[in-house]
């Protein structure tokens, strides 16, 4: 379930925007995380955790589903939308971040300060209790289906899930695009007409090809 090393620093080099753009492309659907605020920036496989709204006994064990985090996992933690605070969240928090996991995303709310990288509803938390559910199933989280091993990558501008499956070749898009993108920046800079930029044209392309390949 590791990731490797050079998929996870390619990752880690383009923005979640570039990602989206790129999955988008490829027609892929549900895989931006809508509503979530955070920041730091985290890159690693899913491991997925179901809660809903507590009413009683609890089938399920939150301590053994956190004790079998992976080290370098993003663990997603689907509530349903529900805007509920995730229950011992300090704790949670503390446990995972000692088990070395990249970070969490939730559609609840974590409602505790920690060092670990979080997004979460940006919103106060909502009045109730949480328990799990189920772990390790593809979950839907915030818009977006989740599975357990897909790549999830969060940074400053969001939260976006992609199938293990593609992973390398979305990384290697995104990485040309913002190329390409900074490139493009650069030529408004100096004057460029928007018309030949947005979206380039075959000349604009074949420049950009002619500076950046040789």
């Amino acid at each position: 379930m590791a990731l490797d090393p050079t998929l996870r620093d390619a990752l880690s080099a383009v923005t979640v925007a570039s990602l989206a753009r790129a999955l988008a492309r490829r027609g892929v659907p549900a895989c931006s995380l809508s509503g979530l605020a955070g920041s730091g920036r985290a890159v690693g496989p899913a491991v997925t955790l179901r809660m809903i709204p507590s009413r009683g006994a609890v089938s399920h064990s939150l301590a053994q589903a956190v004790e079998a985090v992976p080290e370098g996992a993003v663990v997603v933690v689907d509530t349903g939308r529900s805007g509920l605070a995730l229950p011992f969240g300090a704790i949670l928090a503390a446990r995972l971040a000692a088990r070395g996991a990249a970070g969490l995303v939730t559609d609840g709310a974590l409602a505790a300060e920690s060092g670990l990288a979080v997004w979460d509803v940006a919103t106060a938390p909502a009045e109730g209790a949480l328990q799990l559910a189920g772990s390790g199933e593809p979950v839907s989280c915030a818009g977006a289906a989740v599975h357990p091993g897909d790549v999830v990558v969060g940074g400053p501008d969001g939260v976006v899930v992609i199938p293990a499956d593609i992973a390398e070749a979305v990384a290697l898009e995104a990485v040309e695009q913002q190329r390409l993108d900074l490139w493009l920046t650069r030529e408004a800079e100096k004057g460029a007409s928007l018309a030949t930029l947005l979206p380039p044209d075959a000349a604009t392309l074949a420049r950009y090809e002619a500076e950046t390949k040789a």
